[in-house]
């Protein structure tokens, strides 16, 4: 870690740098810092940057873009520059990742292996590092069900019959899922990837040899038959709820079990005591869990479904819908020297890294995280309740199944299509069937307008893999 890095962590922010072993090796360069304009960063590393420039001799220039006109171009980079820091929304890394730089100077070793090695690398090299990288996890209400005598779901089955016997254990509470225009594709696809993605085959969503969709698969059928067991007994509320609504559901007490994750910790640090209190019900426990997972499999392969070993439970997770990766773009001929790939490579060993994104949904990304991650959610969360959501999310991100959602080029088109049939859906209007052909129609519609080979080479990047060599 910099000299630098070391003050900003070990004492007051109003501490002078440290004078000795100043260096001035990056004299002459200019980092430029693009971030999206919805992490305020300008007002947050205002102070750190002025001192990160005292001690190298670099100066530095923030460019804010906002994510909804889409990605900045990342490609004008001049042989003189330092070279960029480029902070991207997780759900647009496949958008930055053909511009961005491999790490192979940085000890990525610490991110969890699932994380590092199915979501960040391209071609077996590391080209970001994680800030945030959330998942759903089920909540439920641990006094009620223990008072029940009954135990947390493993498998979907497991799930469905908690929903099915609500009026037997939780005392009259409703079950939540976050089915809103603009979650419901990602709790269906966290959903489906227990019946969906089998470990022989590569992909989810497409076919990674011909870019064809696979979203009529009997693994999707049968996720969207369980799926539609449990949304049928939900209140109608579901239809407009975010994974900050169902959490805010089940900490006040009014749902029993849902599907959620732990939002920024910023608004309870600005809640006062008695704020925080109404947030959550008294007398309340809350358990949390990996989501559920399946003890059978759809082998596209094979096209035939294999069932789990005994005693164990198939539950790939689901990430990259929300979060925050960075990454470098390096310079011409200054690989080792750029004020960028130094910049990250203190950030990457700092402690700094996750506090300087207060209003972000706050996630462990590595194994040195662990022993402090449960403070970041407390007091929302008691102590073993956040040890158990910690515990949770890092089981997942280690997971070598570990899925980045839709990593593809036309990745909104297909989430917004998504969503709309599943609206029909949850309405009664399709049944399982016809709303996996539907979804079906709808993503090859998409492909032969983005053209199939662009979409397939896209996936093939965004799942680590090279594109197929023309013929």
């Amino acid at each position: 870690m910099t000299p630098f890095f070391l003050a900003m962590t070990a004492g007051c922010p109003s501490d002078p740098p440290p004078t000795s072993n100043v260096s001035q090796q990056l004299r002459g360069q200019e980092l430029e810092i693009v971030t999206p304009q919805s992490l305020n960063l300008p007002g947050r590393w205002e102070v750190m940057l002025q001192e990160w420039s005292s001690q190298t001799g670099a100066t530095t220039r923030i460019s804010e873009y906002d994510e909804a006109e889409g990605f900045p171009n990342l490609s004008d980079l001049s042989p003189e520059s330092g070279g960029r820091l480029v902070l991207v929304p997780f759900r647009q890394f496949n958008l930055a990742d053909r511009h961005l730089s491999r790490l192979t100077t940085i000890d990525t070793r610490d991110i969890f292996k699932g994380l590092r090695e199915r979501t960040l690398s391209r071609e077996r090299e590391v080209i970001a590092i994680p800030v945030s990288a959330p998942l759903l996890v089920v909540y439920y209400r641990a006094d009620l069900l223990r008072t029940a005598g009954l135990k947390a779901p493993e498998t979907w089955d497991q799930y469905t019959q908690l929903i099915d016997t609500l009026d037997q254990w939780a005392n009259g509470l409703v079950a939540v899922e976050p089915l809103s225009v603009d979650s419901r594709a990602t709790t269906f696809f966290a959903r489906a990837l227990a019946y969906c993605k089998h470990p022989e085959n590569y992909s989810v969503w497409f076919d990674i040899d011909t870019a064809k969709p696979t979203l009529n698969s009997p693994g999707f059928i049968e996720a969207l038959e369980v799926a539609g067991r449990v949304w049928n007994k939900l209140p109608r509320e579901v239809a407009s709820y975010s994974p900050a609504d169902c959490r805010n559901q089940i900490l006040a007490g009014k749902a029993a079990i849902g599907l959620t994750f732990e939002p920024s910790n910023s608004s309870a640090e600005a809640a006062s005591p008695e704020e925080t209190s109404v947030l959550r019900a008294e007398g309340i426990e809350i358990g949390i869990c990996r989501l559920p997972g399946s003890r059978r499999v759809y082998n596209r392969n094979s096209k035939k479904w294999d069932a789990i070993p005994t005693g164990s439970v198939h539950a790939p997770a689901l990430c990259g819908f929300s979060g925050l990766i960075a990454g470098v773009v390096l310079p011409p001929d200054r690989a080792q020297e750029s004020a960028a790939l130094q910049f990250i490579e203190s950030l990457n060993s700092s402690p700094l890294f996750e506090e300087a994104f207060a209003n972000l949904p706050k996630s462990p990304c590595r194994e040195s995280q662990l022993e402090l991650a449960p403070n970041w959610y407390t007091p929302s969360l008691q102590s073993e309740e956040a040890s158990q959501y910690v515990d949770a999310v890092a089981q997942s991100l280690r997971d070598s199944e570990l899925v980045y959602e839709l990593p593809v080029i036309g990745a909104n088109d297909f989430r917004a299509v998504t969503s709309e049939i599943l609206g029909q859906f949850l309405e009664g209007q399709l049944d399982a069937a016809a709303t996996a052909d539907r979804l079906q129609e709808s993503f090859t519609a998409i492909v032969d307008r983005l053209g199939s080979e662009a979409v397939r080479d896209s996936h093939r990047r965004g799942l680590g893999m090279s594109p197929l060599m023309k013929k």
